[in-house]
């Protein structure tokens, strides 16, 4: 790449000596190594102008401001609102400082997600008082009472602080990581039951870590603890798994770590398959899927002195049984075997868990027999035929309205989620099968992708929905994402769709995966990297004839895999083409290239459609340097 000197320096002075002064200037040795920052901050490739002094082509294109800064940093949305909290907090420092003395533990005061699930909490009001009912608005997300607070504790003095990795974590810090844990991601999973940050230490400290990190991933008090704790669990989290007897905080962090994974996770590099897969068994061998605590046919020998309650033996098989076989889905594995008699567990949990959690356990009981059953049909015949993938969502749509009790955007999603899941499949069938409804049931697919986007983005600015959901709602985002995106490039796509809405479009996903992302270069900014370069090329690559295909092996995951793959190999022939053309312009255009100087940017943009897509970047974030490369990056 070739950038562009700052206008402070700029030849173009009125004066020789100024131009002569630039020319002898050290940074005029390494602009080529540099972008100019316009440039930079929109990850696109600086072309320098031949004229010296004058702004880079796009920046002479766009009326920008040409500047070049060798220590300059890119802008992202997420550092300027890192740089707002930090000087928010300051604020707040000075003008309420805290006590030195000691600090009692108070409870969350959960704001954030309060209606995320609006059922949950009316149902716990119901079972634990004899208060008159309010309403949803009325009451907090844990607690009937006035008072908006899901726990309570009763103890004395403050949290104690923490060592990690030699730096010390005062316990005001644990508290408030504590309290953003309860208050914005536990809803999603809550089968904590050490609630208490110094009870929760002492029952197994991969556990309490676990909490931190997840508050980190969003409200990070120092950036220390999060690149310390993404280290330190890696390692932790794989002792647990190797342990030959696993008790109830065990398999709770191993639960935590499935929904919330490290940043440096790959789409075929996830380990949670294998850990999902440990606290599962470990479950059956506690016998936590009989929906009875401490059962004596189960805890004995090393699991003799294992203690739980009904209530945490049932909410902890529930959603190891959801997270087993979203994560099965989203690894395109065959799934484990899920269809035990969960009566009891749901008999415990009906009345404090929300629906739309138990619409979710339902649904994924569901699409555990889907899977299983199409994973069947491809080992026979290489695929599904439409027959048979109808005769499954006809069951389906019957088991819908005996599941769903509310109607909310959430159990949308839910809903949505499990449609989508059963109707990818018209999209395995067999070679060489006649496939008659094919492109209604792709433009249904379309439909529900789109719908489910909508439904997302809805619960995304009303309650953070994706900035705090575990894992699979990304993936689940990326499944509706790919199906829409490649639709939209095929000859399959809707009439009714103009430009401008397909534009629309691929904004709504651009934004819902970045609301997912937590830190730069993780698996959701990744995954939208690749959909966004695919779609800043559209016009210029040839349409497919049909809107998706699939991996009939991968199940689950068949249909996404064959779109980043279709992206990827697209972006590729793109590459190679950009290259040819260019190599032929200099060889056509070198011995009788024009003397004015000023014309040769107008042609190169012309004759150059890829011109902002900057390749090196793009190939080093995926690590894409061969064909077996499709979904792996760099360690």
């Amino acid at each position: 790449m070739a950038p562009t000197p700052p206008l402070g320096d700029s030849p173009g002075s009125p004066t020789d000596a100024g131009h002569q002064q630039y020319q002898q200037s050290p940074q005029d040795k390494i602009r080529r190594n540099v972008a100019c920052i316009s440039c930079r901050d929109s990850k696109v490739r600086c072309r320098a102008n031949s004229v010296t002094g004058q702004p880079c082509q796009r920046c002479a294109k766009l009326q920008l401001s040409c500047v070049y800064d060798r220590t300059h940093k890119r802008i992202t949305k997420r550092s300027k609102l890192e740089l707002l909290e930090q000087e928010l907090k300051s604020i707040k420092e000075v003008v309420n400082p805290r006590n030195s003395g000691e600090s009692s533990w108070s409870p969350p005061t959960p704001h954030v997600n309060g209606n995320i699930f609006p059922e949950q909490v009316s149902r716990i009001g119901s079972t634990t008082t004899t208060l008159p009912a309010v309403t949803p608005g009325d009451i907090s997300l844990a607690q009937p009472q006035s008072q908006p607070s899901p726990v309570k504790y009763q103890r004395v003095g403050s949290t104690s602080s923490r060592v990690l990795n030699g730096k010390i974590i005062p316990g005001e810090d644990i508290d408030w990581y504590f309290e953003k844990y309860l208050q914005c991601f536990h809803p999603y999973l809550p089968v904590l039951r050490k609630k208490n940050p110094d009870e929760c230490y002492q029952a197994c400290q991969t556990l309490f870590w676990l909490v931190i990190y997840v508050s980190c991933r969003r409200y990070s008090r120092d950036e220390h603890v999060f690149t310390s704790l993404v280290d330190q669990l890696e390692r932790d989290v794989g002792s647990l798994i190797s342990a030959q007897v696993m008790d109830l905080e065990a398999i709770h962090a191993i639960l935590l770590m499935c929904a919330w994974p490290l940043p440096t996770i790959r789409f075929v590099a996830d380990p949670s398959v294998t850990s999902i897969s440990a606290a599962l068994t470990g479950c059956l061998l506690l016998g936590l899927h009989t929906g009875r605590g401490s059962h004596p046919r189960f805890c004995i020998g090393g699991r003799q002195n294992i203690s739980c309650t009904d209530h945490e033996a049932s909410i902890t098989w529930i959603f190891c049984c959801i997270l087993s076989q979203r994560i099965s889905t989203n690894g395109g594995c065959p799934p484990p075997f899920l269809q035990h008699n969960d009566a009891q567990c749901k008999k415990v949990l009906k009345d404090t868990l929300a629906p739309e959690l138990m619409a979710l356990f339902d649904f994924q009981k569901f699409l555990n027999r889907l899977h299983m059953a199409m994973a069947a049909q491809v080992a026979a015949h290489g695929g599904v035929t439409e027959g048979a993938v109808k005769t499954w969502e006809d069951d389906f749509e019957t088991l819908t309205p005996l599941v769903t009790s509310v109607d909310t955007d959430c159990a949308r999603f839910m809903l949505l989620l499990a449609r989508l899941e059963v109707q990818a499949y018209y999209f395995a069938s067999p070679p060489d099968v006649s496939r008659p409804n094919f492109h209604f049931n792709a433009l249904r697919a379309y439909n529900t992708s789109h719908a489910l986007l909508t439904t997302a983005l809805a619960l995304e600015s009303n309650s953070k929905f994706l900035s705090h959901g575990p894992h699979w709602v990304y993936r689940t985002v990326i499944d509706a994402s790919s199906v829409l995106i490649s639709t939209l490039n095929s000859t399959a796509a809707p009439r009714t769709i103009t430009p401008a809405d397909a534009d629309a479009i691929a904004l709504q996903i651009r934004t819902a995966a970045h609301s997912c992302s937590v830190r730069e270069n993780d698996l959701p900014s990744r995954g939208a990297a690749i959909i966004e370069a695919f779609w800043s090329i559209r016009n210029v690559v040839p349409k497919s004839l049909e809107p998706a295909g699939a991996w009939p092996e991968r199940l689950g995951a068949a249909v996404t895999y064959w779109c980043l793959t279709r992206f990827r190999d697209a972006l590729q022939e793109a590459k190679k083409s950009t290259e040819g053309v260019n190599k032929g312009l200099e060889a056509f255009h070198g011995p009788s290239a024009p003397s004015d100087a000023r014309s040769e940017p107008a042609m190169n943009t012309g004759q150059d459609p890829f011109q902002d897509v900057d390749w090196t970047m793009f190939m080093d974030e995926f690590g894409w340097g061969g064909d077996g490369a499709v979904f792996l990056g760099p360690p």
